[in-house]
């Protein structure tokens, strides 16, 4: 939620920056002391850093507080302006005309906060910056240049508009890069790289916002280590977390939330280690959201620690719209509603609107989504921001749809698709998935430079030790000599046979563990989909043909999925949580939706980089659901638990069933005594998986019980010992 606080205020953080934001400041009462005592450039000098200290002290968020700071500013530069034009200083004179625009540009954000008339502070500020760059012009002062045109988007900043999207914003950041890559200043070049690549990202140009983003990661992450005050550092960390951030917001918008996930825990983890504050909870939220793991989505959102704050509420409502639950979205979205239309910004209400509006389309209550979805859509198109123009245009195609205004209905459904056809380019895609592959060639690049060097100092020592050797050789006898060489030689043969022999025989262990994982594996398959085609059959027979067919359209999806995975001796954790899913979607379906259930991550576990067996996990369920929740009067409950400890996957599988002991009383007088051959046969193959970490438990399952001793459910513990991406053969 930092990030999102810090943009709507960015245009008031454009510092007087070039100048003198790499130096140890003094204090803004010591230097007052001194200016009776200086003249010429000195006085002229300090006056400068009167007024950047008062810039950079810390002051109250009200309309009042802004503009008695802008005073003090334009106090101190006016003085810092009348003494450099005296004695005809022109940097001093350049110097305090950017202080007096930053001044203007203060008064103008507290004016416009208390909802004031900011016209005479905008045309100000804009004079002020004009003859700023005359004069830098004049004296050839680069720094300067691509300051003043780095900070004129804050004087047409827009009260309704975040920084990152006024019109010429971009445009005016751009033309400030050459400067201050003519003056060597990365650290400026860094920060402009670094809002570029945002203001491309909020119109949809993601195509362009991709190389900015890079070189404001590189230049950010270099400029953390040369910050030398304290207000300085926590800026340039800022940035850089910004940038990795932004980062994940590209791979997002291609929909790799893997690749953005990765990025996510990067910025969290240098968080965490730098004590920022800024720990990305709500960022890895949205990810799961969107990858529609709602269960992962609220454990994070509660993380945040902050859940009466306005973003946070705000993506809660946006979680319970997309897990459908659109009463309970509503009621926070009222809640918030009044909160962001205070705050007067109209990229922060923007989602709100548009969840609001999604939130009464989804409860087919379109007079009442409608005026959101105009509204929204507005402000989109008015704010240049193509990816919510995209979701305003489909969400008007369905609200007209629902009301029956087909044509509506359609002509922003082509709009929507051709909005989407330019944001989603090929383009687009080639480029972030070349800039993917580029990092992970310079990474290995970089582990082979790492290496090379290690074997660069390896090969020197051994240099210096064959001399000191053969120093010392030098002084034997040629039989001694002849018998080491002799001797060294038998026992390296001996251990290279040693080796070798125990090479070949791990070799043969290793293959016969495979030959008996594969025959479980081909055993695993035709229980299966018995199981399933009895399922349909049960339906056929009851002449329910319209589930029966539903019921096999997911079959055949789930089929595939299993008849691709099962030539695979690994797969995924990702992907078996998909088949997984389809497979719980069917039963729920079967049994006519009298269970849910829920898959939930404790702690960190990276799905796409955990390889395990193809339909381990679904026998354990298929047990749950037949022998515990089918019998259950009322509405069931499955939840499947995952979490990391000593780098073994733990994952529990509980049920609210009617638990061991009635459903083997149940099985005794149904005939139904063979234990489940599903079970068997995943217990061979978790014995097979677990024997290389030396695991003697495989799974243990217990019975649920209250405090008079009545069943409760069942509960699983399993234990998975997986293979990570680099040592898996899939």
């Amino acid at each position: 939620m930092k990030k999102y606080f810090l943009i709507s205020i960015v245009t008031i953080l454009f510092s007087f920056g070039s100048f003198s934001q790499s130096r140890d400041l003094p204090t803004s009462e010591s230097l007052k002391k001194q200016v009776a005592n200086l003249k010429d450039t000195a006085l002229v000098n300090c006056l400068n850093l009167i007024a950047y200290n008062i810039y950079n002290t810390s002051f109250g968020p009200s309309p009042a507080d802004f503009i008695r700071k802008s005073d003090s500013i334009f106090l101190y530069a006016n003085l810092e302006f009348e003494a450099a034009k005296k004695i005809n200083y022109k940097k001093g004179m350049m110097n305090a005309l950017i202080q007096l625009a930053g001044s203007e540009n203060t008064k103008g954000f507290g004016l416009r906060l208390a909802q004031r008339n900011d016209s005479a502070a905008k045309v100000a500020g804009k004079n002020y910056l004009l003859s700023a760059i005359a004069i830098a012009r004049e004296i050839n002062d680069s720094d300067a240049l691509g300051e003043a045109y780095y900070r004129w988007p804050s004087e047409q900043y827009q009260a309704s508009k975040s920084i990152l999207t006024g019109n010429d914003t971009t445009d005016y950041m751009k033309k400030s890069l050459p400067y201050f890559q003519k003056a060597g200043n990365e650290r400026m070049e860094g920060e402009v790289c670094t809002w570029i690549a945002e203001g491309y990202f909020y119109k949809g140009f993601y195509e362009n916002a991709i190389e900015y983003c890079q070189r404001g990661l590189i230049l950010n992450q270099k400029t953390v280590k040369d910050a030398r005050t304290k207000e300085e550092l926590e800026w340039r960390e800022y940035l850089y977390q910004q940038s990795l951030s932004d980062m994940a917001d590209l791979y997002k918008a291609a929909g790799d939330y893997q690749s953005s996930l990765e990025y996510l825990n990067l910025a969290n983890q240098f968080g965490v280690e730098k004590n920022t504050g800024w720990t990305m909870e709500s960022e890895k939220a949205e990810i799961f959201r969107l990858s529609g793991q709602y269960d992962s989505a609220f454990y994070y959102l509660r993380k945040t620690g902050d859940r009466e704050n306005l973003g946070t509420k705000r993506e809660i409502a946006a979680t319970y719209l997309m897990a459908k639950q659109y009463d309970s979205a509503l009621t926070i979205l009222k809640q918030v509603e009044s909160g962001f239309r205070k705050m007067n910004i109209r990229g922060n209400l923007l989602p709100v609107l548009f969840y609001t509006g999604s939130a009464y389309a989804g409860k087919s209550e379109s007079n009442h989504a409608l005026p959101y979805a105009r509204e929204g859509i507005s402000i989109a198109e008015y704010l240049g921001r193509r990816p919510d123009m995209m979701d305003g245009y489909e969400l008007l195609s369905r609200i007209h749809h629902q009301l029956g205004n087909n044509d509506s209905a359609y002509y922003y459904l082509l709009k929507y698709n051709t909005i989407k056809d330019s944001i989603q380019s090929r383009q687009f895609l080639f480029r972030i998935n070349n800039y993917k592959k580029a990092a992970e060639e310079a990474k290995k690049e970089a582990q082979l430079l790492l290496l090379d060097k290690d074997n660069n100092l390896k090969t020197a020592q051994l240099k210096q030790e064959a001399q000191f050797k053969k120093f010392l050789v030098l002084g034997l006898l040629g039989l001694l000599l002849i018998g080491f060489f002799v001797f060294r030689w038998l026992s390296l043969k001996r251990k290279n046979e040693k080796l070798k022999n125990e090479k070949i025989q791990t070799e043969l262990q290793q293959r016969a563990s495979d030959l008996e994982m594969q025959a479980l594996r081909a055993q695993m398959n035709p229980h299966f989909i018995f199981n399933c085609l009895s399922s349909i059959n049960r339906f056929i027979l009851k002449n329910e043909g319209k589930t029966a067919s539903n019921y096999l359209v997911r079959f055949s999806r789930l089929i595939r999925m299993v008849l691709i995975n099962s030539q695979k001796p690994l797969i995924t954790l990702e992907d078996e949580l998909q088949m997984l899913t389809i497979y719980l979607d069917m039963e729920r379906l079967r049994f006519k939706d009298s269970f849910d259930y829920g898959i939930t991550f404790l702690n960190t576990v990276e799905t796409g980089n955990i390889f395990i067996p193809p339909l381990l996990l679904q026998p354990f369920c298929e047990n749950a659901i037949w022998h515990g929740l089918m019998h259950k009067k009322g509405q069931g409950r499955l939840n499947i638990e995952f979490s990391m400890k000593d780098n073994i996957l733990h994952c529990t599988i509980a049920d609210n069933g009617i638990g061991l002991e009635k459903s083997e009383e149940m099985k005794s007088k149904s005939a139904e005594k063979e234990k489940s051959m599903g079970l068997r046969i995943t217990t061979e193959r978790l014995a097979l998986l677990n024997k290389e970490k030396g695991l003697n438990s495989f799974y243990v399952i217990e019975n649920l019980k209250d405090e008079e001793g009545n069943a409760l459910g069942t509960i699983i513990n399993l234990k998975i010992s997986f293979k990570e991406k680099e040592s898996a053969e899939v």
